[in-house]
């Protein structure tokens, strides 16, 4: 996980409650901060993944046909 996947998560479960913005903090430590060029090569294997991961046969029978 990244810095900034770490902050996503906190800020995607915000929620105003009596009128005060409250979070859960993830059972998690902080992650650094990692240099660009490493979190080029992160989020490129983490995409990369996402894609390998998705069955094309089923995906096929989404796709609009023009006639």
């Amino acid at each position: 996980m990244t810095y900034g996947e770490y902050y996503y998560l906190i800020k995607n479960e915000m929620r105003l409650k009596d009128g005060v913005w409250v979070t859960s903090k993830p059972n998690i430590a902080i992650p650094p901060k990692m240099k660009r060029k490493d979190a080029l090569k992160y989020y490129q294997q983490k995409f990369n993944n996402y894609w390998r991961q998705i069955d094309i046969k089923s995906v096929e029978s989404f796709t609009y046909h023009h006639d």
